[in-house]
Protein backbone atom coordinates (compact mmCIF):
# COMPACT_ATOMS: atom_id res chain seq x y z
CA UNK A 1 0.00 0.00 0.00
CA UNK A 2 1.23 3.84 -0.78
CA UNK A 3 0.74 6.26 2.21
CA UNK A 4 -0.78 9.42 1.32
CA UNK A 5 2.78 11.03 2.52
CA UNK A 6 4.46 9.05 0.18
CA UNK A 7 1.78 10.86 -2.81
CA UNK A 8 3.69 13.76 -1.80
CA UNK A 9 5.97 15.52 -3.97
CA UNK A 10 9.45 16.35 -1.27
CA UNK A 11 9.64 19.97 -2.21
CA UNK A 12 5.56 20.22 -1.77
CA UNK A 13 5.79 17.80 1.84
CA UNK A 14 8.81 20.43 2.71
CA UNK A 15 6.12 23.39 2.18
CA UNK A 16 3.10 22.06 3.80
CA UNK A 17 5.45 21.32 6.95
CA UNK A 18 6.64 24.59 6.90
CA UNK A 19 3.37 26.18 6.42
CA UNK A 20 1.97 23.78 9.77
CA UNK A 21 4.60 24.93 12.03
CA UNK A 22 4.06 28.41 10.69
CA UNK A 23 0.50 28.28 11.29
CA UNK A 24 0.78 26.56 14.55
CA UNK A 25 2.69 29.71 15.79
CA UNK A 26 0.26 31.85 14.75
CA UNK A 27 -2.43 30.26 16.65
CA UNK A 28 -0.58 30.35 19.77
CA UNK A 29 0.01 33.96 19.49
CA UNK A 30 -3.32 34.50 19.22
CA UNK A 31 -3.98 32.93 22.41
CA UNK A 32 -1.33 34.89 24.39
CA UNK A 33 -2.23 38.24 22.66
CA UNK A 34 -5.19 38.06 20.98
CA UNK A 35 -6.34 38.92 17.40
CA UNK A 36 -4.00 41.77 16.56
CA UNK A 37 -3.76 42.96 19.84
CA UNK A 38 -0.67 45.55 19.67
CA UNK A 39 1.88 44.85 22.55
CA UNK A 40 1.71 47.69 25.24
CA UNK A 41 3.78 46.53 27.81
CA UNK A 42 6.22 49.27 28.68
CA UNK A 43 9.96 48.53 28.04
CA UNK A 44 11.22 47.76 31.75
CA UNK A 45 13.45 50.48 33.31
CA UNK A 46 16.34 48.89 35.41
CA UNK A 47 16.90 50.13 38.83
CA UNK A 48 19.64 52.24 39.70
CA UNK A 49 21.80 49.63 41.73
CA UNK A 50 24.67 52.20 42.93
CA UNK A 51 25.61 51.80 46.80
CA UNK A 52 23.48 54.82 48.02
CA UNK A 53 20.38 54.18 45.44
CA UNK A 54 18.41 52.79 48.90
CA UNK A 55 20.09 54.42 51.30
CA UNK A 56 16.95 55.91 52.46
CA UNK A 57 16.64 52.49 54.76
CA UNK A 58 13.31 52.33 57.01
CA UNK A 59 15.93 50.47 59.11
CA UNK A 60 17.98 53.13 61.48
CA UNK A 61 21.98 51.84 61.06
CA UNK A 62 23.30 50.42 64.12
CA UNK A 63 24.49 52.58 66.62
CA UNK A 64 27.69 51.00 67.42
CA UNK A 65 28.68 52.01 63.72
CA UNK A 66 29.50 55.08 64.65
CA UNK A 67 32.56 53.77 66.90
CA UNK A 68 33.98 53.51 63.64
CA UNK A 69 33.62 56.88 62.60
CA UNK A 70 37.72 58.04 63.66
CA UNK A 71 37.99 55.66 59.93
CA UNK A 72 36.02 57.96 57.77
CA UNK A 73 38.08 59.92 55.15
CA UNK A 74 40.48 60.37 52.83
CA UNK A 75 44.09 58.96 53.52
CA UNK A 76 47.52 58.80 52.32
CA UNK A 77 49.53 55.74 54.61
CA UNK A 78 52.75 55.16 54.19
CA UNK A 79 53.08 51.28 54.89
CA UNK A 80 56.38 49.45 56.19
CA UNK A 81 56.56 45.82 55.80
CA UNK A 82 59.48 43.56 57.26
CA UNK A 83 59.77 39.84 56.20
CA UNK A 84 61.65 37.73 57.97
CA UNK A 85 65.20 37.92 57.70
CA UNK A 86 64.72 40.78 55.10
CA UNK A 87 64.85 44.38 55.47
CA UNK A 88 62.16 46.52 55.48
CA UNK A 89 60.28 47.61 52.78
CA UNK A 90 57.98 51.11 52.80
CA UNK A 91 55.83 52.27 50.58
CA UNK A 92 52.38 54.03 49.34
CA UNK A 93 48.77 53.12 49.92
CA UNK A 94 45.57 55.75 49.55
CA UNK A 95 42.96 54.86 51.63
CA UNK A 96 39.34 56.15 51.62
CA UNK A 97 36.75 55.26 53.75
CA UNK A 98 32.87 56.06 53.71
CA UNK A 99 29.59 55.23 55.35
CA UNK A 100 27.57 53.41 52.60
CA UNK A 101 24.12 51.62 52.66
CA UNK A 102 22.73 54.25 54.80
CA UNK A 103 25.44 53.80 57.68
CA UNK A 104 24.59 50.43 57.78
CA UNK A 105 27.90 48.97 56.32
CA UNK A 106 31.47 50.88 56.26
CA UNK A 107 33.44 50.60 52.79
CA UNK A 108 37.44 51.05 52.71
CA UNK A 109 38.54 51.63 49.36
CA UNK A 110 42.18 51.23 49.00
CA UNK A 111 45.04 51.67 46.02
CA UNK A 112 48.41 50.30 46.84
CA UNK A 113 51.50 51.86 44.75
CA UNK A 114 54.06 49.00 43.17
CA UNK A 115 57.53 48.85 45.18
CA UNK A 116 60.33 47.24 44.28
CA UNK A 117 59.50 44.34 46.40
CA UNK A 118 55.77 44.26 44.61
CA UNK A 119 56.10 45.62 41.39
CA UNK A 120 52.53 45.49 41.00
CA UNK A 121 49.78 47.77 42.43
CA UNK A 122 47.25 46.65 44.46
CA UNK A 123 43.18 47.49 44.41
CA UNK A 124 41.39 46.12 47.61
CA UNK A 125 37.81 46.72 48.66
CA UNK A 126 36.80 45.89 52.58
CA UNK A 127 33.39 46.26 54.30
CA UNK A 128 32.98 46.88 57.94
CA UNK A 129 29.72 46.10 59.74
CA UNK A 130 27.82 45.15 63.30
CA UNK A 131 26.65 41.58 63.62
CA UNK A 132 23.49 42.24 66.03
CA UNK A 133 23.57 38.75 66.78
CA UNK A 134 26.85 38.30 68.20
CA UNK A 135 27.39 41.32 68.99
CA UNK A 136 30.78 42.41 67.77
CA UNK A 137 31.88 44.31 64.40
CA UNK A 138 32.81 41.87 61.19
CA UNK A 139 35.14 42.80 58.65
CA UNK A 140 35.33 41.32 54.95
CA UNK A 141 38.19 41.70 52.93
CA UNK A 142 39.00 41.04 48.77
CA UNK A 143 41.48 42.68 46.29
CA UNK A 144 42.25 42.28 43.07
CA UNK A 145 45.26 39.92 43.65
CA UNK A 146 42.73 37.01 44.73
CA UNK A 147 43.66 38.38 48.40
CA UNK A 148 40.82 37.60 51.00
CA UNK A 149 39.41 37.33 53.94
CA UNK A 150 37.00 37.70 57.09
CA UNK A 151 37.74 39.18 60.50
CA UNK A 152 36.18 40.53 63.88
CA UNK A 153 36.34 42.99 66.89
CA UNK A 154 34.30 41.89 69.97
CA UNK A 155 35.07 45.42 71.08
CA UNK A 156 35.89 48.83 69.94
CA UNK A 157 36.64 51.85 72.61
CA UNK A 158 37.03 55.68 71.42
CA UNK A 159 39.29 55.66 68.68
CA UNK A 160 40.43 52.37 68.49
CA UNK A 161 39.72 48.78 67.37
CA UNK A 162 41.26 45.87 66.84
CA UNK A 163 39.97 43.00 64.26
CA UNK A 164 41.72 39.72 63.81
CA UNK A 165 40.45 36.57 61.00
CA UNK A 166 41.20 34.62 58.48
CA UNK A 167 42.92 35.45 55.12
CA UNK A 168 44.49 34.69 52.27
CA UNK A 169 47.24 36.11 49.99
CA UNK A 170 49.97 34.95 47.43
CA UNK A 171 47.94 31.11 47.65
CA UNK A 172 49.10 31.68 51.87
CA UNK A 173 46.30 31.49 54.63
CA UNK A 174 47.21 32.96 57.94
CA UNK A 175 45.87 34.77 61.46
CA UNK A 176 45.86 38.15 60.48
CA UNK A 177 45.74 41.62 62.74
CA UNK A 178 44.60 44.90 62.42
CA UNK A 179 44.95 46.74 65.43
CA UNK A 180 43.43 50.52 64.02
CA UNK A 181 43.45 53.71 66.59
CA UNK A 182 44.06 57.41 66.21
CA UNK A 183 46.63 58.49 68.23
CA UNK A 184 45.93 62.32 67.40
CA UNK A 185 43.41 64.50 65.17
CA UNK A 186 43.77 63.48 61.42
CA UNK A 187 45.95 60.57 62.31
CA UNK A 188 44.90 56.93 61.71
CA UNK A 189 47.86 54.09 62.71
CA UNK A 190 47.76 50.54 61.85
CA UNK A 191 50.18 47.95 63.50
CA UNK A 192 49.98 44.72 61.54
CA UNK A 193 50.68 41.14 63.16
CA UNK A 194 50.09 37.45 61.80
CA UNK A 195 50.11 34.15 62.67
CA UNK A 196 50.31 30.67 61.11
CA UNK A 197 46.97 28.98 61.16
CA UNK A 198 48.31 26.31 62.97
CA UNK A 199 49.16 28.91 65.84
CA UNK A 200 46.83 31.19 65.98
CA UNK A 201 48.02 32.46 69.14
CA UNK A 202 51.54 33.14 68.07
CA UNK A 203 51.23 36.01 66.45
CA UNK A 204 54.43 38.24 65.69
CA UNK A 205 54.66 41.80 63.86
CA UNK A 206 54.81 42.34 59.97
CA UNK A 207 54.22 45.87 59.61
CA UNK A 208 52.72 48.94 60.46
CA UNK A 209 51.06 51.59 58.25
CA UNK A 210 50.91 55.66 59.30
CA UNK A 211 48.26 57.40 57.19
CA UNK A 212 47.62 61.30 57.33
CA UNK A 213 44.34 62.57 56.07
CA UNK A 214 43.96 64.04 52.91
Amino acid sequence: MNSRKAAVPGRTWSRLRRGLALGATAVLGAMVLGPGAPSTAAPETFPDLGDDAFSSSAAAPPAQMRQLDFMLGNWKCVVTTQAHGQPPQTGTTYVSVRSILGGHWYELRSLQLPTAANPQRLVGRQVYGWDPAAQQFTTYYFDDADGQGAGTAPQVTAGHAVFTGTYLFNGFRHIGRDDLYSPAPGKLYNDISMALESAPEQLFPVGTSRCTRR
